[in-house]
């Protein structure tokens, strides 16, 4: 279920990443907006306004000293699921995975960035790949299906960018029941993403 992200962190806290705690949400958005409260604020740089019919669900913002933060945000009703190593989940007909890692240099989060593409073709069966542009950030975008049979995941699209020294990544998973398309909702999510002021 998780797989694909928690390879994505796993490679992230291998790389030993620094930090100290969560900075506190910004005042103003780069694109002009005053920061909400009401959205969910990621690594006091992202702030995300949860598009109707989504809910957030996470919102980690240690799971290094202070360089990597995750979130997820989940559509549909939830049921048990335990997978094949008798792990017990909740499972969503569609689930979103955001990861923000910063560095030292942009340099470093392109580096990063690429490092997970690489990650996801290894992973996933691409369908169809774009450069694509939300709420004015760059993203390369891939839609594709899973892989695995033990994946309860049947398909998806995920977007990968740079925000000054921060690479994004984000992860739209759907089951095979779900129906709905997930490039569709990947950009309704996107287009709800706000980062804050240089």
């Amino acid at each position: 279920m998780k797989r694909t992200v928690l390879f994505l962190l796993a490679a992230v806290l291998c790389l030993g990443l620094a930090g100290c705690g969560a900075p506190p949400a910004p005042e103003r958005a780069a694109d002009g907006a005053d920061w909400s409260e009401d959205w969910v604020t990621v690594g006091g740089v992202m702030g995300v306004d949860t598009p109707e019919g989504m809910t957030a669900r996470e919102n980690n913002e240690a799971l290094t000293a202070g360089g990597m933060y995750y979130a997820a945000w989940s559509i549909g009703e939830g049921e048990p699921y335990t997978n094949a190593d008798g792990d017990e989940a909740t499972l969503y007909d569609a689930q979103v995975y955001l990861l923000l890692s910063g560095y030292k240099s942009e340099e470093e989060a392109q580096d990063t960035l690429s490092q997970w593409q690489e990650m996801a073709k290894a992973q996933y069966a691409v369908d169809e790949t774009s450069e694509e542009t939300y709420n004015g950030q760059d993203f390369h975008i891939i839609t594709y299906t899973f892989d695995s049979d033990g994946n309860p995941y049947a398909y998806g699209a995920s977007a990968f960018g740079t925000y000054r020294n921060y690479a994004v990544s984000v992860e739209l998973a759907c089951r095979e029941e779900f129906g709905g398309d997930a490039g569709t909702l990947l950009a309704r999510f996107l287009d709800n993403c706000h980062y804050a002021m240089p």
